[in-house]
Formats: structure tokens, sequence, C-alpha cells
């Protein structure tokens, strides 16, 4: 299990992560909250991306945070938001740049491909494809690496319906087999019909967590939001 103990992260002399504690069970964790609540900062503090003032993230029992970056990359994989691509690579090279210790893309890649649909475009350039299909090929580097903790964030930005929900069955098949998924999402339908558990954050701490439809009908949602949801994630007016 990974396990978040007590971390604290200041970011510019201002308090991001306050004494937070998590333990992230196998499965589909989607993390919820306000702007600036700290999600993002989370999950790049637990994939070891920012420093964090106290604390100690674990995985089965192993300080990732004191684990060199290369054993690391082997537990964990990281996908940012909309993250930027510098050389027009095929997008088969591209996804292999996730499968470790590989010059040419094995079967492996293409078969991550294929559950990503892009295989089709394996001769593409990246820079020659849309939006969505981009997200998706990323989405297929991620898992290529074959981690068994995948820290994603908003990977259903600026996607339309069709592929937000692509994306998300994606994920949802991947926690199915027995990753570790912990994903910052700011779609809360999604988050209701997808979640295996759901993580509300405030200020930079934990202020619920649970079932989804218990988190989005808890006193603390409306609280933090100023808004009232259904169980199906939906603005009740």
């Amino acid at each position: 299990m990974l396990e978040v103990c007590k971390i604290s992260l200041d970011m510019n002399a201002r308090p991001v992560l306050r004494d937070l504690s998590l333990q992230v069970p196998p499965g589909l964790n989607i993390v919820i909250g306000p702007n600036g609540s700290g999600k993002t900062s989370l999950i790049r503090a637990i994939a070891g991306l920012i420093p964090v003032k106290s604390g100690r993230i674990l995985w089965r029992g192993q300080d990732v945070l004191s684990t060199k970056s290369a054993n690391r990359a082997q537990w964990m994989a990281y996908l940012a938001q909309n993250p930027p691509v510098h050389w027009p690579l095929l997008v088969r090279h591209l996804v292999a740049l996730g499968c470790p210790n590989s010059k040419n893309p094995p079967d492996a890649v293409y078969r991550t491909m294929d559950d990503c649909g892009v295989l089709h475009l394996a001769d593409r350039r990246i820079d020659q494809i849309s939006g969505g299909e981009r997200a998706r090929v990323l989405l297929a580097r991620l898992l290529a690496a074959n981690a068994e903790v995948l820290l994603v964030d908003e990977p259903t930005s600026s996607l339309d319906p069709a592929r937000q929900l692509d994306m998300m069955k994606i994920l949802g098949k991947q926690a199915k087999k027995g990753k570790t998924i912990l994903c910052v999402l700011h779609d809360l339908p999604l988050a209701a019909r997808f979640a295996d558990n759901l993580i509300l954050l405030d200020f930079g701490q934990i202020v619920c967590e649970g079932e989804p439809q218990t988190v989005l009908r808890s006193a603390e949602m409306q609280r933090v939001f100023s808004l009232k949801f259904n169980a199906s994630g939906y603005l009740m007016l």
C-alpha cells in the first residue's frame, strides 16, 4: 500500500500541504477539491518532484523519498496535466520512452497503445494528431512503464465528453488489474462514476474521504465548495 505520513509542504513561504496523512489502496483513488487546495502538489510530492518540508512517503514499507530516482521509477509513474512534448517523435517511439531499458518498442508497448486506442497512430508524428489523441498517447506512455503506482493529474482536461469517458475507462481497467492509482480530477460526475475512493482536499488537508456518494453528499463537501451536490456529483440548485 502507498502511505503518506504527515507530510507538510511550503511553496513561496506559503503552506500548501499541512501534516497530511493518507493511505492509498489499490484501485482508482480520485482527489478533488477547489483550486489551490493542494491536489497537484500532493501527487507531485509523492512522485518526488517537489521536496516536502517534513513527513514520509512509503510504498510497501519502503521510504520513497530516500530511494534513488531510477528505483522509484520502477514503482511509480507520473502524468502531468497537459505535459509538453518537445520533439516531433513518432507515436510508437514516444510511447516506447515509457518502457525502461528499451531502444525499440517491444510487443508490450504495442499492446499498451492498443489498450489506449492509439495503435493506429503508431507511425504518425505526435505533433500531427489531435489533442484528444495526444492525451491518450501520453497515457499509453505512462502505462508502458508498467509501474504499480500511477499518479495522474487532470487526465480529462481539455477533452471532449466522449474522450473524457474513454480516458476514465482506461484508468478504471488499470485499477481493476490491481494498480494503485491516485488521480486529480475536477469533473465531479466522472469522479462519482469511476472512483473507488474519493478524497476531498481543502487548504492542504484531507477533510473527507470514502465512497464517492458519501463524500459528495457530505457536509464537508458543501462547506468547501459552498454548493450542494447529489450522489452523482451534479450541482443541486
